[in-house]
């Protein structure tokens, strides 16, 4: 097979030579690959069976299953793509808006390597300035001064760094989401305003206070970032044991939340 050249055929079996599918297989040539390594990939038509039994017939002929991650974890060790890049893979995966989509290629494509490395460079130059300074101090410039050496290390390298920092909270968001918690007393219509945000029946709703004695959670997609809304059991002083419990985990919303809707 030619390297990086799509070929038609049919999957066959092999015991008694019957078509189990058409399929396109690719061969791909080391290092010319997503793992580095030589990888044929087979495209079939998407039925569970025809891919069950294209897979039975593959495993038949001596390969295995992946363990999962094995694909990325051979990327990364054959030196394709580093940490931050293997861990955007599963954010890439995983992502459930369009927003956490666009961050996880971003940070796939090096964006956080190439700022970390540019923070390294700066680091070392200044750290070569100041050993140079003190080993060769006749043969050098002065070093810079205290002052320019720590402005030059807040503009340079703490600024950056706050705001990979702050980067990492919003990151956080997109990919895990944020956790709004609807509290509050009872019947003051926090299920009547959980069932509005999501535009459907979800909770129940009467004018019995006490209605909600367990907590519902539901994800909507706003403004791109998925906010994942609780509705939970009003808080008042009860001693009813079901709506005591109801109120231990209205607390532990409260405890999690990214933020509260009251």
């Amino acid at each position: 097979l030619e390297s990086h050249r799509l070929v038609y055929g049919e999957i066959t079996d092999p015991r008694d030579g019957t078509t189990v599918d058409e399929a396109l297989v690719a061969f791909m040539m080391a290092p010319q690959s997503y793992t580095r390594e030589d990888v044929v990939e087979i495209q079939v038509h998407g039925g569970p069976v025809g891919l069950r039994t294209t897979l039975d017939l593959v495993l038949r002929s001596g390969a295995r299953l992946a363990e999962p991650g094995e694909f990325t974890q051979r990327a990364f060790l054959n030196g394709r793509i580093d940490l931050s890049q293997a861990e955007a893979v599963i954010d890439l995966i995983q992502s459930r808006t369009t927003a956490g989509l666009k961050m996880a290629t971003a940070q796939l494509g090096g964006e956080m390597r190439r700022c970390i490395e540019g923070l390294r460079k700066t680091l070392r130059e200044i750290l070569v300035e100041i050993e140079a300074g003190i080993d060769f101090p006749e043969e050098v410039d002065p070093v810079c001064s205290e002052n320019e050496l720590s402005n030059r290390l807040r503009d340079q390298v703490r600024i950056p760094l706050s705001e990979i920092v702050e980067r990492f909270e919003h990151g956080r968001i997109l990919r895990e989401g944020f956790c709004l918690g609807v509290i509050g007393q009872p019947n003051v219509g926090k299920s009547s305003l959980m069932n509005r945000l999501l535009d459907e029946e979800r909770v129940i709703v009467t004018e019995i206070p006490g209605t909600t004695r367990d907590t519902v959670e539901e994800q909507i997609d706003l403004y791109g970032i998925p906010v994942l809304i609780t509705d939970t059991a009003g808080l008042q002083n009860s001693f009813d044991p079901v709506e005591q419990i109801g109120m231990k985990k209205t607390r532990k919303v409260i405890a999690r939340a990214d933020g509260i809707l009251f």
